[in-house]
């Protein structure tokens, strides 16, 4: 369990990692030295100081660590291999200035290909966002890179596990082939914030747009997502988005990018908490409350509401034509949350049971 008795330790992004091994192996190749840690100069001016797991003549590693806020990458190797020698770049790589010199940064296994529209990085390009790169090159600038025209250096970085660690990731969801992104504007990773999975949702979204597409699901999970697949042939399975609690959000979300049509799927105790406004639905933040259903004069007679804590004792306490009533009344109270959550949007609002089976 969190002790929040504590501050809650910050961690650093993969694409700090990159920044930081990169440091540490040219330095090997500039002055020899094998450095322990690396401090580099983050966007708004603060030094963050990241120490290397291995490194040896052109080539260093760091281990990623997300602080408090662990995610899949937590505990992932970022690697790290330069040159100072000419080449051409692949299709897949990024040719920038840096200062006056010139920087070929190029991915290795392990690192994602991005192979649609709509991200912070072309199609065809390894997920490398705009941040990390821009702080490479900072960072490399301020170490003495760039002086000279001539000044050159090849940048190949790797995750071991990459393609692994990308499946617990929504990579697979964002068209991200192959491995994981190298992520992170700030630098650092500040713990137990839901932002980023707000961020992948809206991106997802704008990508759906930007694809040509106006319709698109969401799903509060794998079965929803599975059902309305099923239920909604007519959706490419990319159009499919897992939301989690985040439901807001994401109806806001799917509106500012332009979706025209906008599929929810959902189990009871959602469309229990959806009717009751609640805009993130995750059981820490929100308990249900069988009780509310007095305020929607749905209470069922002969039953003591305080007892029950769940969508799943109500209908174990009721009889089962009782529990679809339920269900009715409760329905079009959550229809109109949703709908003025996205006043543009074509809202449908699928219900379905712990079996995946449409039940509205």
């Amino acid at each position: 369990m969190l002790n929040t008795t504590r501050k809650l330790r910050d961690g650093y992004t993969t694409g700090s990692c990159l920044a930081a091994a990169t440091l540490a192996a040219r330095e090997t190749l500039v002055s020899g030295k094998s450095l322990p840690a690396v401090t580099l100069r983050l966007a708004d001016g603060t030094g963050l100081t990241i120490p290397i797991h291995e490194v040896r003549p052109g080539y260093a590693a760091v281990i990623k660590d997300g602080g408090d806020d662990p995610d899949a990458t937590h505990g992932a190797e970022i690697r790290v291999t330069v040159s100072m020698t000419p080449e051409v770049p692949g299709e897949h790589d990024y040719l920038e200035s840096c200062g006056s010199g010139t920087l070929l940064l190029t991915g290795g296994p392990g690192v994602g290909l991005a192979t649609r529209p709509g991200l912070a990085v072309e199609p065809g390009k390894w997920a490398i966002n705009p941040g990390p790169r821009r702080l490479l090159r900072s960072n490399l600038e301020l170490a003495g890179f760039g002086r000279k025209k001539s000044d050159f250096l090849k940048v190949a970085v790797s995750v071991p596990h990459g393609r692994e660690i990308a499946k617990q990731t929504l990579n697979p969801e964002l068209g991200i082939v192959d491995g994981i992104s190298i992520l992170g504007v700030s630098g650092i990773v500040k713990p137990y914030s839901n932002a980023a999975y707000v961020a992948t949702i809206a991106l997802q979204l704008k990508m759906i747009h930007a694809a040509g597409g106006d319709t698109a699901a969401l799903a509060t999970g794998g079965r929803t997502a599975a059902a309305l697949q099923r239920d909604f042939p007519e959706l490419d399975p990319s159009a499919v988005i897992r939301i989690a609690d985040f439901i807001r959000p994401a109806v806001t979300a799917a509106q500012s990018a332009g979706i025209r049509r906008l599929i929810i799927g959902c189990m009871p105790g959602k469309l229990f908490k959806y009717a009751c406004g609640e805009e993130n639905t995750h059981a820490h933040n929100v308990k249900l409350t069988p009780q509310r259903l007095v305020d929607f004069g749905l209470a069922p007679s002969g039953v003591d509401l305080s007892r029950i804590n769940t969508m799943g004792e109500l209908a174990a306490a009721v009889p089962a034509e009782t529990f679809q009533k339920i269900l009715r009344g409760l329905h079009p109270a959550a229809y109109r949350v949703l709908s003025a959550w996205g006043p543009r949007l074509d809202l449908t609002l699928a219900l379905y049971n712990e079996s995946g089976e449409r039940i509205i």
